[in-house]
């Protein structure tokens, strides 16, 4: 019996070699079609980007702000040559100049970037100094190839040697340094999120308006008409909503108070006995109020949330599909036995590498592209009352979307799709085959962070769709006329769960396959010097939550480092050194109670008013003699949509602190 399971033992491990010896050139060749692809495409848009023709989409914020883009309108060689300017003008940035123009939001996505940045950074010195020539000088038998990606990783450590021992001091080191780097960024947003708040007590942002006209903004006759139309606009408006506000009440209401503190006392306060009855909250900033959500009873918001939840759930399955049969272009030999077919492309040289080294993640990717905008569109019908609850709770669903469909299943299917049959032949030994694809699977992940990094944040800074589209409206409906900026909002929900994955996966390979954080490495720098662009010249800030998105951050970060550390547990049995495993498990327990300290100590900073500070700025805005005036501020930004008077003059949206709802 010993012996009939040492041979399927050893099998298996012959079976994962022979994968990972045909997998390596496919890597190669998934590696330079996504680094290939990427440069051509950020060389293309650094050309575009100097084109006056596209000032409408490459700084859709900056016209919408009037600032002055210094174009070079004159047909020189240097307008179409590719640069690295912006790159390096996106490097200079700093998170002062990102709180201005975007937020705090938009500050707190950046630092996720930079997150992953400085932690894979000494993972990689730790897993390419001492992991990896730990790794490739095991000789774990003779069937054990040089030329092999499996002799990089730690499937080529022979069962019970003492060298995993390494492994598992640089799985406690690299858990603690997460851990340490975690604190601290929790730490630095909690300060910088009390300091915005006192600033903007003290510097009040005024509404900056641009008259109708440049041109003619003195002319006393063209501002006559425009307040006779204003006046006319106002009346109609209010003869078609008193109809409305007369057949129905609205169950909820924005009350005003006079101090801050006032108002985040009673937020977080019970009001009534029946805690049902009078349910209290800070209000969303005015621009963030989904207006159409307030008329939706409370009682009936928890069945709202069950059928979006049913709604995710039930797409998440149906996704299943397609992420197994990528697995199964992955795996040709596995595709070649359940579909003949196949064989036709061995005819072709270097089409195998392509279809199975490129091609799966290229598909998959294309599959989940949709699943954000479905995600938020379920998000909008669970009934949140702003624009940040639905985009945070989309964040939640997709991440764990992510982490179920691209993760696991990709892990699952990955492994056991060769295997199916002696998997129902043998089913005692399915979590020794499990534990062996973690390794096994390493070079798929890498050709899926290439893709979805390299290739998919060169696509979000061209901006493709949008070019298309305003090609073919230029050409068309839209000749001659003047061009509209395409402004947009940052996309939290889609940049942040997509993310966060990769930092799951670089994690989980860290201790596994340390040469997949080399890769993870320049996908998020990529990212980071993308989106700072995005934040600069594309995309406009439409709410501010101060913050709120990361404690969500925080959570699928501790996610992903209790997952490596599990898994690092399946792994040291399987490589029987069970004192190892057992060892593994103070680290879990640390880093759950970790978690457990950093909600009571920080959570209830971002989404509670602490009395202290709502004091010390109403103090200060009571020497300033500021209060009256941000009260009257108050009562008029909260006023319905169908009651505002019609504004004719661009206007700045100012920053307006959150008041009780």
């Amino acid at each position: 019996m010993y012996m009939h399971v040492r041979l399927l033992h050893q099998s298996l491990q012959e079976q994962s070699l022979l994968s990972l010896e045909m997998n390596a050139e496919s890597l190669l060749v998934s590696a330079a079609i996504n680094i290939g692809l990427a440069m051509i495409i950020l060389s293309l848009f650094s050309i575009l980007k100097k084109q006056p023709s596209n000032a409408c989409i490459y700084y859709a914020r900056r016209l919408s702000l009037k600032h002055y883009i210094p174009f070079e309108h004159s047909f020189t060689i240097h307008r179409f040559l590719p640069s690295v300017s912006w790159i390096t003008r996106a490097i200079r940035v700093t998170e002062e100049e990102i709180i201005e123009t975007g937020g705090l939001d938009a500050l707190i996505m950046i630092r996720l970037f930079k997150f992953g940045i400085h932690y894979f950074l000494v993972c990689s010195l730790v897993g390419l100094v001492i992991l990896l020539p730990l790794n490739y000088t095991a000789n774990n038998g003779p069937y054990r190839s040089s030329h092999s990606m499996d002799s990089f990783t730690i499937s080529n450590i022979s069962t019970g040697s003492n060298r995993l021992w390494v492994h598992f001091a640089c799985l406690w080191f690299i858990s603690c340094y997460g851990l340490f780097l975690l604190y601290k960024n929790q730490a630095k947003s909690i300060a910088i999120k009390i300091e915005d708040l006192r600033q903007c007590s003290l510097i009040k942002k005024h509404l900056r308006q641009t008259s109708f006209s440049d041109a003619f903004r003195y002319d006393a006759k063209i501002m006559q008409l425009e307040e006779r139309l204003q006046v006319l606009c106002h009346d109609i408006r209010h003869i078609q909503s008193r109809k409305m506000l007369e057949e129905k009440e609205l169950p909820v209401a924005f009350v005003t108070f006079r101090s801050r503190w006032g108002a985040a006392l009673a937020a977080q306060s019970q009001q009534n006995s029946n805690p049902l009855l009078w349910i209290t909250e800070m209000a969303p900033e005015p621009r963030d109020v989904l207006w159409r959500n307030l008329a939706i009873p409370y009682k009936h918001l928890p069945l709202y949330k069950i059928v979006v939840f049913a709604a995710a759930s039930l797409i998440t399955i149906f996704f299943a599909i397609p992420v197994t049969a990528v697995q199964g272009i992955a795996k040709f030999e596995s595709l070649r036995k359940w579909f003949p077919p196949a064989m036709a492309v061995q005819l072709i040289p270097g089409l195998k590498s392509i279809v199975t080294g490129y091609l799966p993640s290229v598909i998959l990717s294309g599959f989940i592209y949709i699943v954000p905008f479905s995600m938020l569109a379920m998000a909008k019908l669970a009934g949140y009352i702003s624009r940040s609850k639905k985009e945070i709770e989309a964040c939640n669903m997709i991440f764990y979307f992510l982490v179920g469909n691209v993760f696991f299943l990709s892990l699952l299917s990955g492994s056991l799709l060769d295997q199916i049959g002696e998997s129902f032949t043998h089913p005692k030994y399915f979590p020794s085959r499990l534990a062996s694809a973690v390794s096994a699977q390493a070079d798929f992940f890498m050709t899926y962070i290439l893709t979805n990094g390299l290739a998919g944040f060169s696509l979000e800074v061209l901006q493709p769709g949008l070019l298309i589209w305003d090609t073919v409206k230029s050409l068309t409906c839209g000749r001659g006329k003047k061009k509209i900026p395409y402004l947009y909002s940052l996309p939290y929900y889609r940049i942040i769960p997509f993310v966060s994955l990769s930092i799951l996966i670089g994690m989980v390979y860290a201790v596994v396959a340390p040469l997949l954080l080399p890769f993870l490495i320049g996908s998020l720098f990529l990212g980071y010097v993308v989106f700072i662009n995005q934040i600069q010249d594309v995309y406009e800030t439409v709410y501010e939550t101060c913050g709120q998105f990361w404690p969500y951050i925080h959570h699928y970060i501790v996610v992903a480092i209790v997952l490596a550390q599990i898994t690092m547990i399946g792994l040291f049995g399987l490589k029987l050194k069970p004192s190892a495993s057992f060892a593994t498990i103070p680290l879990i327990l640390c880093t759950i109670l970790f978690n457990e300290y950093c909600k009571i100590r920080f959570r209830p900073t971002f989404f509670r008013h602490p009395i202290q500070d709502a004091m010390k700025s109403d103090e200060l805005d009571e020497k300033a003699g500021m209060m009256d005036t941000n009260y009257e501020n108050a009562l008029n930004a909260y006023c319905p949509p169908c009651l505002r008077p019609v504004n004719f003059s661009a206007a700045e949206s100012g920053y307006t602190l959150p008041l009780l709802s």
